[in-house]
């Protein structure tokens, strides 16, 4: 009888130490689809350009295997740095504290800041220059 309330103390513990509950990943907020909502590229005397504005847009996928998509669009009708048209990239990041590294050479982007709070990417400052380009990106939900 005495093992028999051995056992039974333990039921409460196996129940709840073998739940199918899967872990947590402490970024899981982060990945998704983002949106851009501004996109600026700077101008060397007329102020830049304003591609969200004007057509364009960016849109970045971030995996969970630390891998990424995005597609630029950049519309005909503006003078930009970049080509016109629509541009696909894809390659690895990774994540320190709250900033994202992008390793693929061809893509626009090096660094981004990720705003947890706000479920946001967006560009740094170069100080003294101000920010090379702005670019904030949302998290886009369903």
């Amino acid at each position: 009888m005495y093992s028999l309330k051995k056992y039974l103390l333990l039921l409460p513990f196996l129940f709840v130490g073998c739940n199918n509950e899967q872990p947590i990943e402490p970024y899981q907020d982060l990945f998704g689809l983002y949106k851009s909502s501004t996109f600026i590229e700077p101008g060397s005397l007329d102020g830049g350009v304003n591609i969200q504005l004007s057509g364009g847009y960016l849109n970045i996928t971030l995996r969970n295997n630390y891998e990424f998509t995005a597609e630029l669009f950049i519309p005909d009708s503006i003078n930009s740095n970049y080509g016109k048209g629509f541009w696909n990239y894809e390659g690895n990041y990774s994540l320190k504290s709250d900033t994202i590294e992008f390793t693929s050479q061809s893509f626009i982007i090096k660094y981004i800041n990720w705003d947890k709070q706000n479920k946001q990417l967006e560009s740094f400052e170069v100080p003294p220059r101000g920010r090379p380009f702005k670019i904030i990106l949302y998290k886009y939900s369903r």
